[in-house]
């Protein structure tokens, strides 16, 4: 069995909470003017910061591609969740092959694949 020296996990939990100790600012020190700091270290270092409003977390202030990613990725979940649950009570032999579509339409994959970027789905 593995066991892991009680020290170090001692020393990663302190640096851990150091670093998020470090990443936190208050609402009233946001007031007094850290504000645009706090900005600027988000935007160029990409740093995160927790804010804190009598003594509990109430905000995070993360760099606008994080949120973006964040987004999306919320976003990709809500939609695969729909789609499983719309695949739930799916028969087999109602569906009809993705080959035959294409048929249909008169499309081939090589061209489909050229559209695929300009196209958002919901």
């Amino acid at each position: 069995m593995f066991k892991v020296d009680d020290t170090s996990m001692k020393k990663r939990r302190f640096s851990n909470l150091k670093n998020l100790v470090s990443c936190m600012i208050s609402v009233s020190d946001l007031g007094r003017g850290k504000a645009s700091k706090i900005i600027e270290e988000v935007s160029k270092k990409k740093e995160h910061f927790i804010v804190i409003k009598n003594n509990k977390p109430q905000a995070v202030i993360i760099p606008i591609e994080q949120y973006d990613e964040l987004m999306e990725a919320q976003e990709d979940l809500e939609l695969l969740q729909l789609a499983i649950e719309r695949t739930k009570n799916l028969k087999e032999e109602e569906c009809i092959p993705f080959e035959e579509i294409l048929k249909e339409e008169g499309l081939t994959r090589e061209e489909l694949e050229k559209y695929i970027d300009l196209v958002e789905i919901e």
